[in-house]
């Protein structure tokens, strides 16, 4: 049977995006789905341990694995493996896309053909590359979900508004959006609501103590570090990612999937605030 194996990279709404797309893809077209999932610097937790498969995604079709050392001929060809798994891939797999491939657009068009001349397929993406109509094929651990439901559920009101500030490594976050840009937009909201609240979620510990430092008692953060390199940075940051979806409307960051994601997952409104329209 043909099969598709998916390589996804990249931070937690890249990844979550790739994956999904595959899922959605592969049950269109009737093709066996093999996820491998490869933990690096920027990624320091397992696939298991953050997110489950829905009932609602036929698990004869669709496999998950956490990558362990013999998983390695599947991981991408680069400089820091010595381009080993180049020739084992080329062997393996009839048709191959790398990140370099799809940077522009995937052909979606070509890869139906190959499923269609039953070729196997070897894909490294890490956006949104099908359409995908509803996001629940993945689902929170739930030790993860109680834990964003029991902090949602301590808000002082059911509806507050979303702030994502995506800083770090992403400087076009960074220099597009601000900080200065959402102090502006969170007190007009105060002047038009002044018993609003503000959930803020960010990679930058700084960035919330300055929000609060100014708005007092009406921003909520967290005061964890984003530490994206193990387990619990990455949980931490998934647990804002899901709190922020719950918010009623998230002003997010320029260039940041995990802005678009949180408002995806639950319908919320969502505005980029930039300098550049």
């Amino acid at each position: 049977m043909n099969q598709l194996i998916l390589v996804p990279i990249g931070g937690l709404a890249n990844r979550f995006y790739a994956i999904t797309s595959a899922i959605a893809f592969c049950k269109d077209y009737n093709v066996k789905l093999k996820i491998i999932w490869f933990k690096d610097k920027g990624m320091g937790a397992n696939f298991h341990s953050l997110f489950e498969l829905s009932e609602e995604v036929d698990k004869s079709m669709v496999e998950i694995i956490d990558a362990k050392w013999y998983h390695y001929i599947y991981d991408r060809p680069r400089k820091r493996n010595l381009w080993f798994s180049l020739g084992v891939q080329a062997l393996c797999f009839t048709q191959r896309y790398y990140e370099k491939t799809v940077i522009k657009e995937l052909n979606i068009g070509e890869m139906i053909n190959c499923i269609r001349n039953n070729k196997s397929i070897y894909l490294v993406v890490y956006y949104n590359f099908y359409n995908v109509k509803r996001f629940d094929s993945l689902l929170l651990k739930k030790t993860i979900n109680e834990r964003v439901n029991q902090i949602v559920s301590s808000f002082p009101l059911k509806e507050i508004i979303g702030i994502h500030l995506r800083r770090t490594d992403n400087i076009y976050s960074i220099k597009n959006s601000p900080l200065s840009l959402f102090i502006t937009r969170m007190d007009q909201e105060l002047t038009r609501d002044p018993n609003l609240y503000f959930y803020v979620a960010s990679d930058s510990l700084s960035d919330k103590l300055e929000l609060k430092k100014r708005f007092g008692d009406r921003v909520i953060i967290s005061l964890k570090e984003a530490q994206r390199e193990n387990v619990n940075g990455i949980i931490d940051a998934l647990v804002e990612l899901y709190i922020l979806s719950r918010c009623k409307k998230i002003y997010g960051s320029s260039h940041s999937s995990f802005s678009i994601l949180a408002a995806e997952l639950s319908g919320a409104e969502l505005e980029i605030l930039s300098l550049k329209k």
